[in-house]
């Protein structure tokens, strides 16, 4: 995020100075502002979104990883029968045979069981 906020302050000097310089047009000048600011919200919007998914994601593993139960699409899901793969932030089954065998769920589909 740091370096949207680099760039979009970079571009604001240069449309100033152009326009101190008369390079383009006041009107010019307020369109690509507006344009800016816009493109500046949405990625703030989205980075905001990405930050709670991804504090969402930390409270589960935190949770898994003190041994509670978590509940996946219907299915208990704990440290016993399930490790937690971080590339694909995914519940994964470690039983090699057996109804857990093969399992595999996102992150995003699991809550903390209540006990």
């Amino acid at each position: 995020m740091q370096i949207v906020i680099g760039i979009v302050v970079l571009i604001v000097i240069l449309t100033l100075l152009a326009a101190k310089m008369e390079a383009i047009s006041h009107q010019r000048k307020m369109q690509i502002l507006k344009t800016i600011a816009l493109v500046f919200a949405l990625l703030w919007l989205y980075e905001t979104y990405v930050d709670r998914g991804d504090a969402r994601t930390r409270a589960l593993y935190v949770a898994f990883k003190q041994g509670k139960t978590l509940v996946c699409d219907g299915q208990k899901v704990t440290p016993e029968h399930f490790y937690f793969e971080t590339g694909t932030e995914s519940f994964v089954s470690t039983d090699q045979k057996g109804p857990l065998s093969g399992l595999v769920y996102p992150a995003s589909k699991c809550e903390i069981a209540d006990e």
